[in-house]
């Protein structure tokens, strides 16, 4: 964009339409990657992309962006766009929709681009959801959450993997013992995140304090876990046993929550020996092996 212009790169972008060149670069590098792999054996290739998003500045919800959505646009603020866009805004108009980002939103037209910080927010964004839409899965790693004290910063509820699907797909993301303790996260923790700010006796309190469990559960500074140990972790916030540390203040980056999961991952490993070289081992955690990694953990004495 820099070496040629907007114009002649991304015109498409900002009118509304498609990004070709774009998702041509993209498809080309993952072409290449492929074929690398072939020579090398197979395997499989991560994609880092980097890129720096002024967070101050609005866009219209792209790769799940927030917006403020109470601007409202007139016709004239969409004089430079595509006569196929302003089609569809006359259209809004007279059916007395309001021009909001939010609005906009909706059907995938972007708001009128007001200032040089903003174009490069939103082709930004949009080259990400080009490279998304050729992948097969993201890992969506948040300044916000970092600044939050979240290690890793991870945003599940935009990170997935769509490694494994298909009826005729052998391949899998993750071993058999995490999708298992792990279905259903995502959706609990955003169900989690709307009942912010809920009154006590809403029946809320119970979701968000399973959320900050699994948060705690989830929590690394630079220690890496091996697979029962994480294992371990997860069981402990899905069966309720840290549900007393969080009471208790021992929250995911504080020095409390820290010790009670390496108190109770030594713990385990002192009872149950056995059980975690299994699940390290297969991968996969029977269901003998869970219910003695369930006694171990209910043993476990929070003080």
């Amino acid at each position: 964009i820099d070496l040629y212009g907007a114009d002649s790169v991304v015109a498409d972008d900002l009118s509304g339409g498609a990004s070709s060149e774009k998702r041509a670069f993209y498809s080309s590098l993952i072409q290449r990657a492929g074929r690398f792999n072939a020579k090398k054996g197979g395997g499989s290739v991560t994609l880092i992309l980097l890129t720096s998003i002024d967070q101050n500045q609005t866009t219209f919800g792209v790769s799940g962006e927030k917006t403020p959505g109470n601007k409202v646009f007139t016709l004239s603020d969409f004089d430079d766009c595509s006569e196929k866009v302003k089609a569809r805004i006359k259209i809004l108009d007279k059916g007395g929709v309001q021009l909001t980002a939010e609005n906009l939103g909706k059907i995938n037209i972007p708001p009128p681009i007001t200032t040089a910080a903003e174009q490069k927010r939103i082709l930004g964004l949009q080259h990400m959801d080009d490279l998304i839409s050729m992948s097969d899965g993201q890992i969506w790693l948040s300044e916000e959450l970092y600044k939050s004290g979240q290690r890793p910063a991870l945003d599940v509820q935009r990170s997935l993997t769509r490694v494994g699907v298909g009826a005729d797909t052998p391949s899998r993301a993750d071993a058999p013992a995490i999708k298992e303790l792990a279905g259903g996260l995502r959706f609990e923790l955003a169900q989690a995140a709307s009942l912010s700010g809920a009154d006590e006796n809403s029946g809320a309190d119970r979701q968000i304090r399973t959320r900050d469990a699994l948060l705690l559960a989830m929590h690394q500074e630079r220690e890496t876990r091996l697979l029962s140990e994480e294992c371990t972790c997860l069981l402990a916030a899905r069966i309720g046993t840290l549900d007393a540390a969080i009471v208790d203040g021992s929250l995911a980056g504080t020095d409390k929550g820290s010790q009670v999961i390496k108190a109770l991952i030594k713990h385990v490993k002192n009872v149950v020996p056995d059980a975690l070289n299994s699940i390290d081992e297969t991968l996969d955690l029977t269901e003998v092996n869970r219910n003695d990694l369930e006694d171990a953990i209910k043993s476990f004495s929070i003080s």
